[in-house]
């Protein structure tokens, strides 16, 4: 699965990555890949590569609405990540809820 994580270019979402694909693996899924991007760069990224999903950090879900016609464009979910998740204590429950929003 490869997942975009669309944010503000900081280093929280390189850890929030970081930290996705490490449950990833201790679920037994080597096969998830996470890459975080800013927004400007999403309609790019989307161009150059076929993703399963696009998560939107909070810090830029202002651009929620211009974010969701490139997910649309291409048929995969955009999947906002509330506050509670985007920490390191919320990484198990954001794993689960990319794994319902893409396997639907």
């Amino acid at each position: 699965m490869k997942i975009l994580l669309a944010c503000g270019g900081g280093m929280s979402s390189s850890i929030l990555a970081e930290n996705l694909v490490a449950e990833a693996k201790k679920q037994g899924d080597n096969d998830f890949m996470m890459e975080a991007t800013g927004t400007e760069e999403v309609s790019l990224k989307m161009q150059q590569d076929n993703w399963d999903a696009l998560l939107l950090a909070p810090q830029v879900s202002f651009r929620k609405e211009h974010l969701q016609k490139d997910a649309d464009s291409y048929g995969i979910p955009l999947i906002p990540i509330e506050g509670i998740l985007y920490t390191p204590m919320g990484i198990p429950d954001l794993y689960k809820l990319i794994q319902e929003k893409v396997h639907k």
